[in-house]
C-alpha cells in the first residue's frame, strides 16, 4: 500500500511506469477551482500572468496566515516592453458592472525593479534568473489586509473575497508611462475569517490567500532515483535517494517510504532546482520498493511516485586482495611498479569504490599519490567478479629488504582487504661504473742533499709539487719535512676533491694509501715514514663562502718516525693498504679538503732525489 499523501486534497491519483532505477509519474493534481466571472478578461489589454515568490526565491501559490505579506516577489509571464526600466504592483478592487480597466487600483509596490541587473542585492538566485526578458516586482511587504482597510471590496458572488494583482511596467503598451490599462494579472482569493473558505471554487485557508486564475499548475514528482540494482546496496551502506519535482520552484518536503510502510524511512525539505535528496540505510536484506510523496509547503497541489526496486544485500562482503611488484630486485633509485588488484563476488556488484595504501609496515610509499583511489567493476558474480586495480610506480624505496603490503578501504558493507607482503630487494647505488673515475693518484718527490733532505709532492710526474727540503733533527737521530697537502698557494680548485652528485645522496669515505720512495741510486723510504694529519674541510656549508651542505670527520694518519729515541713516533703511517682518512654524511656537493703531509727518514738515508705514489680513492 503506498503512504496516505496528508495534504488538504481530494482526489489524488497517480500513475506510475517502473524502468531500471527511474520512475516516470504524471503528477496527481489537487482538485482546481473555477475561474472568477471575469475571467478570461478578453476586454483587458493583458500580456499575460504574474507568479508569486516568498524571499527565499520558492513560488508559492496560496499561504496562511500572511495577509500582511503574503508574497515578496511577482514575476511577470513574458517579456516586457522595449526599454521599460521599472516595472510595479498594483492591487485592483474587483467590480460587477465595471470594465476591468476601470477597476480602482492602489499602487503596493514599495521599490520596483524591470528586467535588468538592478535587483538588489540579496534577492534570490530564482528569482534573479528571470531577468532581463521578465519584469520582476520586488514588494518588500505587500499588504492585503492595508488594501482592504482602504478599499470597499465587491460582495457580489464571484467578485467577493476576490482580489486582482497587476505588474505594469514602465512602458505601458508603449505610452510610457503607468496609467494606461496595459498589465500582466492573477487573480487571488483572500479570507479573513478562522475557518477555510471557497472561493469560486478553491479553497482558501483560514487567515490566508489563493491563487484562482490563471490556475496553478500542478507540482509533479517527475522522476524518483536509487542507486541501480547491487550499487554498493548492503546493510548498513547509506543509500542515496533523489525525487525531483517540476516545477523546480516548488516549495516543500518529499518523504521516501520502503515497502509502503506508514512511517518514512528518509525526508527531504530543501529543495535544490526542483531536486530533493535524502539518505537512506537499510538495516535489513532483500528487495525493497521505494515510494515518495512530496507536499507542499503552503498546502497546494502534491502528488506521490512509486516503482523503484533495489535490492539490499548481505553486509560484510568477502574479496579477494592481490598484489605484485614489477621487480624484486632494484638498484635505489631504479623505479619500481607496485600493482594491487582486488576482487568482490557478492551476486550484485557494480561498483565499489575505495582506497589502497601501499606500506612498508605502517608507513606510507612515497613517489605515488597515497592513498590511491580505486573503483571495482563487474558483474559481481562468481563467475564475471568485480575487479578494481591501483598501480604505484616509485623510485623512492628505501636500500635495503623491503617487505611491502597493501591494504584496501572499502565503503560500509564490504570487508577490508589486505595483501602481501611482497618483497623488494633495494640494492646501494653503483658508485662507480664504466669510466668514472674513482680514484686519483698523486706523484710525489723527496731530494736528499749532502746533509740535508728536499721533497717536493708534484700531482703529475711533469707537474711536481715540491716539499720543503728534509732537516736533521735537534738529536741528530731522524730526518723529516712537513708541508700543507696540496699547497695553500694553489687554486681551491686543486684542492683534494671529492664531488658526489648521486642520488639518493650516498655517504662516502675516502681512503689513501702509498707506495715507498725511491731513488735512481737505490735508495729507499719506506711509506710507513709518510704521514697525512690535520684534515680540514675548506669551504663547509656554514659561514661566509661555504657551499658544502655535509660533515666530513678526519682521521689522522701519523707517520712512523724511525729515531731509536723518540720511540718510533706514533705510525703507523701509510702503506700499500688503503686507510681510512676522511668520511662524510650522505649528502650530495664538492668538498674541497686538505692535510699535513709528514716524511720521516733514518740519518742513514742515501742523498738522492726519491719519487713515490700516493693514491687517494672514495667509495
Amino acid at each position: 500500500m503506498k503512504p496516505v499523501l496528508k495534504a488538504a486534497a481530494a482526489g489524488l491519483l497517480t500513475a506510475a511506469i517502473a524502468g531500471a532505477g527511474l520512475l516516470g509519474l504524471a503528477g496527481a493534481a489537487f482538485a482546481a477551482g473555477s475561474a472568477p466571472p471575469f475571467e478570461p478578461d478578453a476586454g483587458a489589454a493583458s500580456y499575460g500572468s504574474i507568479a508569486f515568490y516568498d524571499a527565499a526565491g520558492n513560488q508559492v501559490t496560496s499561504g496562511t496566515n500572511d495577509l500582511s505579506n503574503p508574497f515578496q516577489y511577482a514575476v511577470a509571464s513574458t517579456a516586457a516592453d522595449t526599454n521599460a526600466k521599472t516595472a510595479t504592483v498594483f492591487y485592483a478592487n474587483p467590480q460587477h458592472g465595471v470594465s476591468t480597466g476601470l477597476w480602482v487600483v492602489t499602487n503596493e509596490a514599495a521599490s520596483t525593479f524591470s528586467p535588468s541587473s538592478s535587483l538588489p542585492a540579496g534577492t534570490p538566485a530564482d528569482v534573479k534568473a528571470f531577468a532581463p526578458t521578465d519584469p520582476v516586482a520586488a514588494t518588500s511587504g505587500s499588504s492585503i489586509t492595508a488594501w482592504l482597510a482602504a478599499n470597499t471590496p465587491d460582495t457580489t458572488t464571484g467578485y467577493a473575497n476576490t482580489i486582482q494583482v497587476r505588474i505594469q511596467d514602465s512602458g505601458g503598451g508603449g505610452a510610457g508611462n503607468l496609467g494606461t490599462t496595459t498589465y500582466w494579472r492573477t487573480d487571488i482569493g483572500y479570507n479573513t475569517t478562522s475557518s477555510a473558505i471557497t472561493v469560486d471554487g478553491t479553497t482558501v485557508p483560514a487567515n490566508g490567500w489563493a491563487v484562482l486564475y490563471p490556475i496553478p499548475s500542478n507540482p509533479t514528482i517527475t522522476t524518483l532515483t536509487a542507486p541501480a540494482n547491487g550499487a554498493n546496496e548492503v546493510v548498513s551502506n547509506p543509500i542515496t535517494l533523489t525525487a525531483t519535482v517540476s516545477p523546480s520552484s516548488s516549495a516543500g518536503s518529499v518523504s521516501f517510504y520502503s515497502n509502503g510502510g506508514a512511517t518514512p524511512v528518509a525526508t527531504s525539505t530543501t529543495p535544490g532546482s526542483g531536486t530533493y535528496t535524502a539518505t537512506w540505510t537499510p538495516t535489513v536484506t532483500g528487495t525493497d520498493s521505494i515510494t515518495a510523496t512530496f507536499i507542499p509547503t503552503a498546502g497546494g497541489p502534491g502528488s506521490i511516485g512509486d516503482g523503484v526496486t533495489i535490492t539490499v544485500g548481505a553486509a560484510n562482503i568477502a574479496g579477494t586482495p592481490t598484489l605484485s611488484a614489477s621487480q624484486t630486485s632494484i638498484t635505489a633509485g631504479t623505479p619500481a611498479t607496485l600493482t594491487a588488484t582486488v576482487t568482490y563476488a557478492d551476486n550484485s556488484l557494480t561498483g565499489v569504490a575505495g582506497t589502497v595504501k601501499f606500506m612498508i609496515g605502517a608507513t606510507l610509499i612515497t613517489g605515488c599519490t597515497n592513498p590511491v583511489a580505486t573503483t571495482v567493476t563487474g558483474a559481481g558474480t562468481t563467475a564475471s567478479p568485480g575487479v578494481g586495480t591501483a598501480t604505484c610506480t616509485t623510485s623512492a624505496l628505501p636500500q635495503g629488504t623491503d617487505n611491502v603490503i597493501m591494504t584496501f578501504t572499502p565503503p560500509a558493507g564490504y570487508t577490508p582487504l589486505f595483501a602481501g607482503p611482497v618483497t623488494v630487494t633495494v640494492a646501494a647505488p653503483a658508485i662507480c661504473s664504466g669510466n668514472s673515475a674513482c680514484s686519483d693518484t698523486q706523484n710525489i718527490q723527496v731530494a736528499i742533499n749532502p746533509g740535508t733532505i728536499t721533497i717536493t709532492t708534484p700531482y703529475t710526474a711533469s707537474n711536481p709539487f715540491v716539499l720543503p727540503p728534509m732537516t736533521l733533527s735537534s738529536d741528530g737521530t731522524y730526518l723529516s719535512s712537513t708541508a700543507l697537502f696540496p699547497a695553500s698557494s694553489l687554486p681551491n680548485s686543486q684542492n683534494i676533491v671529492v664531488t658526489s652528485m648521486l642520488s639518493p645522496a650516498y655517504a662516502w669515505t675516502l681512503s689513501v694509501s702509498a707506495s715507498p720512495l725511491t731513488s735512481s741510486g737505490g735508495g729507499t723510504i719506506l711509506a710507513s715514514g709518510l704521514g697525512l694529519t690535520a684534515g680540514t674541510l675548506l669551504n663547509p656549508g656554514t659561514g661566509a663562502g661555504g657551499t658544502y651542505p655535509g660533515t666530513v670527520t678526519f682521521t689522522n694518519i701519523p707517520g712512523l718516525n724511525p729515531s731509536p729515541v723518540d720511540g718510533g713516533g706514533t705510525g703507523p703511517g701509510l702503506s700499500g693498504t688503503p686507510q681510512t682518512w676522511a668520511t662524510s654524511a650522505a649528502v650530495d656537493g664538492t668538498a674541497e679538503m686538505d692535510g699535513t703531509l709528514t716524511l720521516y727518514a733514518p740519518t742513514s738515508t742515501p742523498s738522492g732525489t726519491y719519487n713515490g705514489t700516493i693514491t687517494f680513492s672514495v667509495s
